[in-house]
């Protein structure tokens, strides 16, 4: 657990977590961005699934699978890096950056 410790002097930040714990975090918050960011943009499972199923004309389909492709994408860059963090300020540093939701969805 990370603790912040206020003071007149400014702030401590004391981290008690180990670098899996703190990985293991990261990873999951970065998990929890990608299918905000899905969802966000008005995908949701239904949509998914009709997209799959090519129910929508091609140029939506294409669209929504890229966009999900995208966020997967980021989500991969963004697991690699806190995998490969060897602090946990390194890790607590990367960020997850949502793709720009394309036209037509």
């Amino acid at each position: 657990m990370k603790v912040y410790i206020y003071s007149d002097s400014g702030v401590t930040a004391i981290d008690g977590r180990t670098l899996e714990d703190t990985r293991t975090e990261c990873i999951q918050l970065a998990r929890r961005k990608t299918t905000e960011a899905i969802e966000s943009s008005g995908i949701d499972e239904k949509t998914q699934l009709n997209a799959i199923a090519g129910i929508y004309p091609p140029e939506r389909c294409e669209a929504i699978k890229s966009y999900i492709a995208a966020c997967r994408n980021e989500y991969l860059r963004c697991k690699a890096l806190i995998l490969a963090a060897t602090s946990n300020d390194e890790a607590d540093a990367v960020q997850f950056a949502a793709p720009p939701v394309p036209e037509g969805l």
